[in-house]
């Protein structure tokens, strides 16, 4: 064939293809001049953002209790990261191919579904004996609030474009309101032991069902989407056939063994054991073989080729994997450092997150009401990265027992940026990509930003443990010798205060309440050595996610009176 008829061919294609999308478009979309927020568009948005903040709530919740449930059983304190782990990884294999599936086979079924699973994972999770029952509850819950963020596209489609950036402020509200209530309520369960001594980590699981349960019923109730376009009236049966199931096999496939490895890695199965270096080869394979295929052996699968005619897509998902590196891995960090540094107790933790949360939401309304009355993404996006760089920054200089107001303004500079980068990247996202694909684009981004947190929380925590093992006994060390403590019984010492072993220490011989209150404020001071290395990491990647925000095109354009998806009004 000729290379001529071969580009002709190829055009012709390309061609059929952007008229099938523009028809789908057509087949949903309005230009706006009918729309009005009437009642019937309320319930269907507050049954969203109700899903959407049970989902949040019990993202964070278990996450922010791992430390507390170790403790409940302390002989699997080992795999206790897979408390959030699991959870994550869920969230990222899911959203690799639901939104998808989501935009070619409805809109109320995922969220159904996600929350029945939601109730099913908290329950199992909440009644359980072991740590293992624990994590498979996880799984089911990590799989339940990923579906229910399928309510972050669907809040957008049902309003004009040009709503979007303010729409999209209240979902980053509802995304700061949900840890900040989270936190601070299972911190009170915990502190006075609600249902038995160790126990209190239990009831906000109960609560997460209860929030699962209601969302439910407000999506059964409530919510009422326009049926997805299928203008060639298929089947449900001949439209199963057209899903990208290799795409599914091989991104599900890649992602879980990759993730499963390097989350393994040194926790607790050792870095160079055949099953962590096997899991990550194999997963970048098949990862590898996605995108090979997905790129050059079909046009339509899981990462449709329309999603990529805009440039925003392209650089708001490079900028969403970077983004995620640093939003996922330096967060990890923060409420083990007020631990470490601060207090241990339960409710005050939840009391230092409040900085970084409320800004979080104020960082979400500044840059929807910015993008609303410039109509400009880039300027808000590269003002949040500039605050990340200030406050990444700020953290370097935390010491033990500093003032609230050292730790208030970092954390605040750094939630504003969280607030603002989260939430207007979605808009760039949603406004860029075809209606009719516009859960797939959002799904795309969000699993990107989960394997981009991934591998950055793995980076950070294996800095932190290598700085831990270097600064921590070193310090205890040292200050015990100073403070009268013979050299030999140093080590038990360490090993008691790293492990908590309180009876260890009480056994070491002319061991003095003085001398224990010496060696825990150097053991802060070791931690607060290790915890400063994990902010200088993150600077590079700050650094580079400002540079990439000059990449991104101008919104203006885009933010029209269009709604993508209107409410079915027969309700």
């Amino acid at each position: 064939m000729s290379t001529d008829k071969s580009m002709s061919i190829q055009h012709e294609m390309i061609e059929d293809v952007a008229f099938k999308s523009d028809h789908l478009d057509d087949a949903l979309a309005s230009d706006g001049t009918d729309f009005k927020w009437d009642f019937q568009v309320l319930t269907n948005l507050i049954a969203l953002f109700f899903t959407f903040f049970a989902s949040t709530f019990m993202l964070v919740v278990p996450s922010s209790a791992i430390g507390f449930i170790e403790e409940a059983f302390p002989s699997q304190a080992g795999i206790g990261i897979w408390i959030a782990s699991s959870s994550i990884v869920m969230n990222c294999v899911l959203n690799a191919f639901i939104g998808k599936v989501s935009d070619d086979f409805g809109r109320k079924w995922p969220l159904l579904l996600g929350m029945a699973l939601g109730v099913a994972g908290t329950l199992i999770s909440s009644r359980a004996k072991s740590l293992t029952t624990v994590i498979a509850g996880q799984v089911l819950n990590g799989s339940g609030w990923s579906l229910g963020y399928l309510a972050i596209p669907y809040v957008q489609e049902v309003v004009p474009k040009s709503k979007r950036p303010i729409i999209m402020a209240l979902v980053g509200v509802v995304s700061g309101l949900a840890p900040l209530v989270g936190g601070i309520i299972s911190g009170a369960f915990i502190k006075h032991n609600v249902g038995g001594v160790g126990q209190g980590w239990r009831v906000p699981f109960y609560l997460g069902a209860g929030l699962y349960a209601l969302s439910f019923l407000a999506v059964l109730f409530f919510y009422h989407p326009q049926a997805r376009p299928n203008p060639q009236k298929l089947t449900i049966a001949q439209r199963l056939r057209q899903v990208d199931w290799l795409g599914i096999f091989l991104v599900t496939a890649g992602l879980v063994i990759f993730l499963v490895g390097i989350e393994s890695g040194d926790n607790p199965t050792p870095w160079k054991s055949a099953r962590v270096i096997v899991c990550i080869i194999v997963g970048v394979i098949l990862i590898t073989a996605f995108g090979i295929w997905e790129w050059k052996g079909t046009t339509t699968g899981l990462l449709s080729h329309d999603l990529f005619v805009h440039p925003n897509f392209k650089y708001a998902s490079i900028l969403t994997v970077v983004g995620g590196i640093i939003l996922f891995g330096g967060q990890a960090f923060l409420p083990q450092e007020v631990i470490y540094l601060y207090t241990h107790d339960a409710v005050l933790t939840g009391v230092y997150a409040l900085p970084f949360n409320v800004a979080s939401m104020i960082g979400a309304i500044v840059g929807g009401i910015w993008m609303t009355k410039s109509g400009e993404a880039k300027p808000a996006i590269m003002f949040a990265f500039a605050l990340l760089v200030l406050g990444n920054c700020l953290m370097l200089y935390l010491k033990p027992h500093m003032e609230f107001a050292a730790w208030f303004f970092p954390t605040a500079f750094l939630g504003t940026s969280v607030g603002i980068v989260t939430t207007m990247l979605i808009v760039v996202v949603t406004i860029c990509t075809p209606n009719h694909l516009i859960a797939a684009g959002v799904s795309v981004i969000a699993s990107t930003r989960a394997l981009g947190g991934s591998v950055g929380t793995v980076i950070f925590s294996q800095i932190f443990a290598a700085k831990v093992k270097k600064y921590v006994p070193a310090a205890i060390a040292t200050a015990a010798v100073k403070a009268g403590l013979a050299p030999a019984a140093v080590p038990l010492l360490v090993d008691g205060l790293l492990t908590g072993n309180v009876t260890m220490i009480e056994m070491i011989p002319g061991i003095t309440p003085t001398l224990i209150g010496v060696a825990s404020e150097a053991m802060s001071v070791g931690y607060a050595e290790a915890f400063r290395y994990v902010w200088y990491s993150l600077l590079p990647f700050s650094a580079l996610s400002l540079a990439l925000c000059f990449l991104l095109k101008s919104t203006k354009a885009q933010l029209t009176a269009q709604v993508a998806a209107g409410v079915d009004r027969s309700h």
